[in-house]
């Protein structure tokens, strides 16, 4: 596999703004005000192609893979590819990802929270 060096720096920046506090939405605007073009070389981002790319574990060199059939068997490949960004960050990533959602597990299945994330302030849910 050649790692596209451009699309990675744009990996790179995607999770980075994401730590930084940037939300889906406002990490689209800042890739769109740097004219920087998705994968498909297109100028408007999808949100659920930001989200794809902050849950992919492939940027970090490891491959999920699935026994086949329907089974819940999974595979990890380690250093299957080379990594763009380090464990550490993706897992970084993963626990902001976490800690912003709206949704929580409990005794009960899932359930809201009373709080929203925002990049600029909680916001109560009614």
């Amino acid at each position: 596999m050649i790692i596209d060096e451009q699309k990675a720096e744009n990996v790179k920046l995607i999770s980075d703004l994401y730590l930084s506090g940037q939300s889906v939405i406002g990490i689209i605007k800042e890739l769109e005000k740097r004219r920087i073009f998705s994968a498909t070389g297109k100028e408007k981002w999808c949100k659920r192609t930001i989200d794809v790319m902050l849950s992919n574990e492939k940027y970090t060199g490891d491959v999920r893979l699935l026994k086949a059939g329907k089974s819940e068997i999974q595979y990890l490949s380690s250093d299957n590819n080379p990594a763009i960004i380090s464990k550490e960050a993706f897992e970084a990533v993963q626990i902001e990802n976490k800690r912003r959602s709206n949704m929580v597990k409990d005794e009960n299945g899932w359930q809201r929270k009373n709080e929203k994330y925002s990049s600029k302030k909680k916001i109560k849910n009614k």
